[in-house]
């Protein structure tokens, strides 16, 4: 009986630091992008959402958290201005937010692979 109470004490102690800190850990400040990233547009209607992929998006050499970035895409090119206000890093991997908090799958984002976290002062 106390090994049961030791271990759900255990997972759930696991489940409210363990997503916490993954989460928070994958935020960094900037990235060097190793080639063009696929662009998600997202629209909320009154009754539904959508979100749009738009391959070979070019991208600069470096990008920062506060930076604003001219994107063109699609067949008929459209051109905007893209705010940077997350970058999120797992491994070669990136994820650049035109949001801070939200919904990640369900907000304009750049993903781009491979990328890698950039030095600091460049």
């Amino acid at each position: 009986m106390l090994s049961r109470a030791w271990i759900a004490g255990l997972l759930l102690a696991a489940s409210i630091v363990g997503p916490t800190t993954a989460r928070e850990s994958d935020n960094v400040e900037a990235v060097e992008p190793g080639g063009p990233g696929v662009l998600t547009k997202c629209r909320n209607w009154l009754v539904a959402s959508s979100c749009n992929t738009y391959q070979h998006i070019s991208l600069p050499p470096r990008i920062a958290v506060g930076d604003t970035i001219p994107v063109s895409f699609g067949s008929h090119p459209k051109e905007f201005r893209f705010f940077v206000a997350r970058i999120a890093l797992r491994g070669d991997k990136c994820a650049i937010f035109s949001e801070a908090h939200g919904d990640r799958h369900q907000m304009d984002k750049i993903n781009v692979a491979p990328c890698r976290r950039a030095e600091a002062g460049r």
